[in-house]
């Protein structure tokens, strides 16, 4: 018999790299460092949400370098607007952009 060595419900289904919720985070993560002053108690709002959006940056580039590469346009896209709206956030947060 010819069976196979792993089991169907063994073998689990790869994950492919979404770069939709980097976006959002950053997205929301830009709308509230326009809205209000960097150095505030609004820091503790923008501060937890650049580490979740910086950890969902690296979890989505661990699952893109496992996949090969394999990503549609779509995700190319929203990968170089995560990218960008980091670099805006952390220029806005140094205090090289202007309100």
């Amino acid at each position: 018999m010819n069976a196979p060595s792993a089991s169907p419900s063994a073998v689990k289904e790869e994950e492919k790299p979404g770069w939709g919720l980097p976006v959002t985070l950053f997205a929301v993560l830009a709308l509230v460092l326009r809205l209000t002053d960097v150095w505030s108690w609004w820091a503790v709002l923008w501060a937890p949400l650049f580490v979740l959006a910086v950890g969902s940056v690296a979890y989505a580039w661990r699952l893109t370098a496992r996949s090969r590469w394999r990503m549609g346009p779509v995700e190319w896209v929203l990968l170089v607007l995560t990218h960008l709206s980091l670099v805006a956030a952390l220029a806005r947060i140094f205090g090289f952009l202007p309100r």
